[in-house]
C-alpha cells in the first residue's frame, strides 16, 4: 500500500508521474552536503546549492505580485522555491527525479504547503500546460543540460505557457568555471568561428575528469549572446541578460566573475 504524501495534485502531469512521488515507501532525507557547500543530486545531475543569485531573487520578487501560479524547473531540493513560497506565490515545482521532490515536500513548513504543487518530469515532453496559464517561471542551472535542439524547443515551450506580460528567468552556467578551464580556448575558437552551440561539450571527463562522475554524457556552457539569440527567435523580448559573478560557489569552482549567465524575457 502506498504511503501518501500530502501534496496538492493537479492534472497537468499523468497519474503514474504523480505516483512516482506519492507511492514512495520510505521518506527521503536530504543529503549530507559536501565540505565545499554544495549538495549533490541523487540523479547524478550535477549540484545544488542552497543560494539565491541576482536573478532568482527577482523571480522571487515577481512571483509575489502575479495572480497566476508560477513554475520552477528542475526545483531540486527546493530551496528556490521554499524562498518563493515563504513570499505568498503558488509554486509548482518540478524534477526530473522524483524523489527530489520527495525530499523538497518534506522539508517545506507545513504553513507553506497548501501553496505546494509537486510535479514530476522530464522538461519539456512529459509536462503539460494550458496556453497563457503560469505567471513565471524559473529555470536555473538546467539548461546547460539541453543540446540545441532542446534548448530551441524549451525556450517554444516557455513562451507557450506563459501568460502575456509572463517572464521567464533562466540562470545556466558558463565555461568559465574553474574546473572547465581547459575547455575555455576551446569554446572561444568556436565562438570566433561563429560556431552556433559552441559550449557543447560532448566529451566532458577529456576536460574535466574530477566532475565528470556527477555529470550527465554531456554538457552545454552559455553565453549571454546565445541566450539572447534563442529566446528573441520564440517571440520574447529581453529583459536583462548578463554574466553573474558567483561569489556563493566554492573557492575551487570560482574564476573571473562570469561563471554563470542569466537572463530575463517577458512574454508581450
Amino acid at each position: 500500500m502506498c504511503s501518501i504524501i500530502k501534496m496538492r495534485f493537479i492534472g497537468f502531469v499523468s497519474f503514474a508521474a504523480y505516483l512516482a512521488v506519492a507511492c514512495s515507501v520510505h521518506a527521503a532525507s536530504l543529503p549530507s552536503a559536501q565540505d565545499d557547500g554544495r549538495y549533490p543530486t541523487l540523479n547524478k545531475m550535477g549540484w545544488a546549492i542552497n543560494s539565491i543569485d541576482p536573478y532568482t531573487q527577482e523571480f522571487i520578487n515577481f512571483a509575489a505580485q502575479v495572480q497566476r501560479p508560477v513554475l520552477e524547473i528542475g526545483a531540486a531540493y527546493g530551496f528556490a522555491t521554499h524562498a518563493t513560497l515563504k513570499a505568498n506565490a503558488v509554486v509548482i515545482a518540478n524534477d526530473l527525479e522524483p524523489k527530489h521532490l520527495q525530499i523538497l515536500q518534506d522539508i517545506t513548513a507545513k504553513e507553506l504547503r497548501d501553496k505546494l504543487i509537486l510535479m514530476p518530469g522530464r522538461f519539456p515532453e512529459e509536462l503539460h500546460f494550458t496556453e497563457n496559464s503560469l505567471g513565471a517561471i524559473l529555470v536555473s542551472r538546467v539548461f546547460h543540460f539541453f543540446d540545441d535542439q532542446e534548448l530551441e524547443l524549451a525556450a517554444a515551450t516557455l513562451y507557450k505557457w506563459l501568460m502575456v506580460g509572463g517572464k521567464a528567468y533562466i540562470i545556466t552556467e558558463s565555461t568559465y568555471l574553474k574546473p572547465w578551464q581547459k575547455f575555455i580556448s576551446v569554446y572561444e575558437a568556436r565562438k570566433k568561428a561563429n560556431n552556433p552551440w559552441p559550449g557543447l561539450l560532448k566529451e566532458p571527463a577529456k576536460y574535466n575528469s574530477k566532475s565528470a562522475a556527477q555529470l550527465p554524457k554531456y554538457i552545454h556552457f552559455m553565453d549571454p549572446d546565445i541566450l539572447s539569440r534563442v529566446f528573441t527567435k520564440v517571440g520574447f523580448k529581453v529583459e536583462k541578460v548578463g554574466f553573474i559573478s558567483r561569489t556563493d560557489f566554492p573557492l575551487e569552482v570560482q574564476l573571473d566573475g562570469r561563471e554563470s549567465v542569466g537572463i530575463i524575457v517577458v512574454k508581450e
